[in-house]
């Protein structure tokens, strides 16, 4: 049975006193004071009691704390009368001169259709810069009135801004106002970013005709509009080329980026690296030099893998952002470990330490030391070994190397204990206490609905204490409502690997959490399974959120597809079932798990990658590496860096990472145990 949003929010409410501990003495007012009025105005939105709201958001707005007051003013914009509401919008935009208080103004005078009024409001802003959501305001107001100036404004938003939301929203009103074809600019921009890239290349000619249009976000929509709509590649090589020649000088990184592409994918590398070279050149942005040099990389994948690793020894120390390249040296790891280059892998292993991101790298140094274990690598010693997997521990935040290496290592508790709270980048935080105040009654007064908003505009000057707090309170109103859950275990997640000092147990729990624990342990007693198997999966597929529906249309906790759904009903002897029933969604996920390990001779990483990409793909992947290693049974964590498609292989670090988690977390069994358990 669903609770309703009230019954939701009543408790939440609840549950905030007893967490919190405000109840009791009833103190929440005496804590809180003046701001207190602010929180207790959003309870009476709730029970739809607007007047008394008012009133509280009123004496929030005169006597609350600097923030608070701003946030009441806001509220109040939302509630009361048409007259009220414009009021209290002049109020805010006075007292707050500035975008963010003027585009709830200027939004309120549209519901209005005050378009003279927001026009006179926006007179002072640039379009080239301010938000695209206030940009479209004052256009459509515009269109509305026919204001002269529209077509100067509107070809600067058009011509110098990346195409949004908002872009695509003005065109469907200029369409209802306008004639598209007298604009072959707006045409082409939303012909673009709606992917009818086939007719935006015939506006490309009339569209750059004109001087005032050759802007960069132009010369980016003709690459891809001709990358995706054209089979001619030489052709559209050849046509960047000649824009090259004409453009102007801030241009030329995408005509030089996109004839590269064009070359490339008409099978002339040499000419493409030659492009990309000339774009890296041009860049203006450490984004676009990122990008360009990353394409350099990916090229050089066609050569042999010595000259491959030529072209990383040359670049590698031009990295701007050393994340930007990890899926590159995911691909590199797979080309090496398929070509049998043990040596050069080793050699890749050296050169990039340090100078590609710390996950790159650890995950290049626990292949490396493994490959020599397994005997791929030769005349090594076991101190290299050792030293390796040391690396591979000390490197990167992925947990999943980490695990595996304290496994070879044979740490003990303490040390393992260490490692695992040591897990994440340190950076600093500034702190901002009212901020965190702001956050800290949210959960107090029991508003749920408000905090992961608010959470997400303040988190870089919010601690890890106070994230922590919150995302505990999200948790315990997850019981009622997933989204809320869902919400805890993502704000604990990246805490636990973006925060200012070290995660604690109390952290580590909220992003491994223990949810439907009656349903997984019924359903693994039942099918013999280890609990923390199947709290892995269920974290893995969906972040316990049950009311999650794929885009391939994978349904609820354990993401399973109706097919799949429908042959394990028929296997149980269900007539009729619901996916979306927590407790069948989680029968039928552990059946289809348990039922994959059996087929599998009771491997369960390699069920694990046949929940995610079918069993007949990893039979046919499992004969595939053993002719790639020359090993009827390849280890199954070497056999991982050999398969061919990324998810999976991801997918298999991530059912090892978290079952590693919740076994130590919860049932007293180390990582080691799991897994040897796992990869076995």
């Amino acid at each position: 049975m669903k609770l309703s949003r009230i019954t939701t929010a009543t408790i939440c409410f609840l549950l905030a006193f007893s967490s919190f501990g405000c109840a009791q003495n009833g103190t929440l007012q005496k804590k809180y004071g003046a701001d207190a009025s602010y929180f207790i105005a959003l309870n009476s939105l709730r029970e739809n009691n607007s007047s008394q709201a008012i009133h509280n958001l009123k004496a929030a707005a005169k006597n609350g704390s600097p923030l608070i007051a701003r946030r009441a003013m806001e509220k109040l914009t939302e509630v009361g009368s048409m007259q009220e509401r414009t009021a209290s919008c002049r109020i805010l935009y006075k007292t707050y001169p500035d975008e963010e208080s003027l585009l709830l103004y200027v939004k309120e005078l549209y519901r209005q259709k005050e378009f003279y009024s927001i026009m006179a409001k926006t007179d002072s802003i640039n379009c080239k810069e301010s938000s695209n959501e206030l940009a479209y305001y004052r256009l459509l107001s515009m269109l509305k009135k026919n204001d002269s100036r529209l077509k100067n404004e509107l070809r600067v938003w058009l011509s110098e801004r990346t195409y949004s939301s908002w872009h695509n929203k003005f065109y469907m009103e200029f369409v209802k106002i306008e004639n598209p074809e007298s604009n072959s600019l707006a045409k082409f921009r939303w012909l673009v970013y709606n992917r009818d890239y086939l007719a935006a290349i015939d506006l490309i000619n009339p569209v750059l005709e004109t001087k005032t249009n050759r802007k960069p976000v132009i010369f980016s929509d003709t690459g891809k509009a001709l990358l995706y709509g054209t089979k001619d590649f030489q052709a559209a090589a050849t046509f960047m080329d000649s824009l090259c020649k004409t453009c102007p000088e801030n241009c030329r990184f995408y005509c030089n980026f996109y004839a590269g592409r064009f070359y490339e994918k008409n099978g002339d590398d040499e000419k493409a690296i030659d492009r990309y070279s000339a774009a890296m050149e041009q860049a203006y942005t450490d984004g676009l030099y990122d990008n360009a040099l990353w394409y350099i990389l990916n090229a050089s994948l066609k050569y042999t893998p010595q000259e491959s690793y030529d072209f990383l020894e040359r670049l590698i120390d031009n990295f701007k952002d050393k994340e930007y390249y990890n899926d590159f040296f995911d691909t590199l790891s797979v080309r090496l470990i398929s070509t049998q280059k043990w040596e050069l892998y080793k050699k890749t292993a050296d050169l990039i330490w340090n100078k590609a991101s710390p996950d790159s790298c650890s995950k290049f140094a626990y292949v490396t030391a493994r490959l020599i274990q397994s005997g791929y690598i030769k005349n090594s010693t076991p101190a290299e070994v050792s030293e390796y997997f040391r690396k591979s521990l000390s490197s990167g935040s992925d947990l999943y190397y980490k695990i595996l290496s304290m496994e070879k290592l044979e740490l003990d508790e303490k040390e393992i204990e260490r490692e695992l709270y040591s897990i994440g980048n340190r950076k600093g935080i500034s702190v901002d206490a009212e901020k965190e105040r702001l956050l800290y009654a949210y959960a107090d007064f029991g508003l749920a609905e408000y905090i992961n908003d608010e959470y997400q505009k303040l988190k870089k000057n919010i601690s890890t204490e106070c994230a922590k707090k919150i995302a505990q309170f999200l948790w315990q109103c997850g019981n009622t409502d997933s989204e809320y859950l869902l919400q805890s275990i993502r704000i604990a997640s990246r805490r636990v690997y973006n925060s200012e000092s070290n995660p604690d147990r109390e952290l580590l729990a909220l992003a491994f959490p223990q949810n439907y624990t009656t349903a997984i342990k019924e359903t693994c007693e039942r099918f013999g399974q280890e609990e923390y198997i199947l709290y892995a999966l269920i974290r893995s597929e969906s972040f316990f959120n049950a009311k999650v529906t794929s885009h391939a249309g994978a349904v609820g906790l354990t993401q399973l597809m109706e097919s799949t759904a429908g042959d394990i009903a028929r296997k149980l002897k269900f007539s009729e079932y619901d996916l979306t029933d927590t407790d069948t969604n989680i029968l039928f996920g552990a059946f289809y798990f348990e039922e994959l390990t059996r087929r599998l001779d009771g491997s369960i990483i390699l069920a694990a990658f046949s929940y995610n990409g079918g069993i007949s793909r990893v039979r046919s992947w499992v004969k595939s590496a053993a002719m790639q290693f020359g090993s009827r049974k390849v280890p199954n964590d070497l056999f991982l860096e050999a398969l061919p498609y990324a998810e999976t292989r991801e997918y298999g670090r991530k059912i090892l990472s978290a079952a590693a988690m919740y076994a130590w977390l919860y049932y007293g069994v180390s990582h080691s145990v799991v897994a040897s358990e796992i990869l076995k």
